[in-house]
C-alpha cells in the first residue's frame, strides 16, 4: 500500500495497468481501453457524492485541456518544420 493511497486504490492501479497492457496488445492501440474506461466512469459517477463527482469532472476537464494544448503545440511545431 502506498503512503497516501488505500489498498483498494493500489489494487485498482495494478488492475488498470494490466488491463491497459492487455487491451493494447489485443487491439494495437488505446481506443478500446479509452472507451471502456469512459463507460465505466460514467456508470460509477452517480455512486459518488456530488462533491466528489464535481472534483472528478474538474480533474478530467484539466486533463483534457492539457491534452488539447499539447496537440496544438505539436501542430505548431510540425508547421515550423514543414516551412523549413
Amino acid at each position: 500500500m502506498g503512503m497516501w493511497t488505500s489498498e483498494n486504490q493500489d489494487t485498482l492501479e495494478d488492475v488498470l495497468k494490466a488491463f491497459s497492457g492487455a487491451a493494447r496488445r489485443n487491439y494495437g492501440d488505446h481506443a478500446f481501453e479509452a472507451g471502456y474506461l469512459q463507460s465505466t466512469l460514467v456508470s460509477i459517477l452517480p455512486l459518488l457524492p456530488k462533491r466528489q463527482q464535481k472534483v472528478l469532472i474538474e480533474d478530467m476537464v484539466r486533463a483534457t485541456q492539457k491534452q488539447e494544448q499539447q496537440v496544438v503545440a505539436k501542430m505548431k511545431e510540425n508547421r515550423v518544420f514543414e516551412r523549413v
